[in-house]
């Protein structure tokens, strides 16, 4: 029964041991809302101790990494919101030196664009498409305006005397002094 009291007790402490190894989750605002139009943002990382280092997520994927500097509660991202990208789920996570440990990323904060025009790829595709149709367009009215141009001067040239053309190769017609 000792053997069996001494292994409880060794096990809860090595649990508790283990949890306190752990790292609090951060939390992320965005200022000034969620939903915004383009211009200037800030997500604000709020960590539950100092760190040495923050990382904004966007999407899955790292898009800023942040030394800091001197030790502050709040570490701060602010970015310009210029197209349709920059929109979508953002999660903070920070990093301590003694002992190296990082924590799990905070829960996600969504930034939704209003009344966004901006670029997407879609739309770029769609454009590049346009333009390569107007030129399309462009070139064939050019090729049918010069095609027709040169059929309107062989025609006029056909019809009479040119000074170019020689006087042995000139149409004749009847003479007016002629009389029937």
């Amino acid at each position: 029964m000792a053997a069996m009291t001494v292994a409880l007790f060794l096990g809860w402490w090595l649990v508790t041991a283990s949890e306190a190894q752990q790292l609090h989750r951060p939390s992320l605002s965005l200022h000034p809302s969620q939903a915004v139009s383009m211009g200037n943002v800030t997500l604000r990382c709020h960590l539950p101790r100092m760190a040495t280092w923050v990382q904004l997520w966007h999407n899955g994927s790292l898009r800023f990494n942040k030394e800091k500097d001197k030790e502050q509660d709040t570490a701060e991202f602010s970015f310009a919101v210029t197209n349709l990208e920059d929109a979508g789920t953002y999660q903070c996570r920070y990093q301590v030196s003694k002992p190296l440990r990082t924590s799990k990323k905070s829960d996600p904060v969504e930034l939704v664009l209003t009344g966004a025009t901006g670029r997407s790829h879609g739309n770029l595709v769609e454009a590049v498409l346009r333009g390569c149709a107007a030129v399309l367009v462009f070139s064939l009215g050019l090729y049918f305006v010069l095609d027709a141009r040169s059929l309107w001067t062989w025609r006029d040239e056909s019809a009479g005397v040119t000074p170019e053309m020689p006087e042995s190769v000139q149409l004749q017609g009847p003479s007016r002094t002629a009389r029937i």
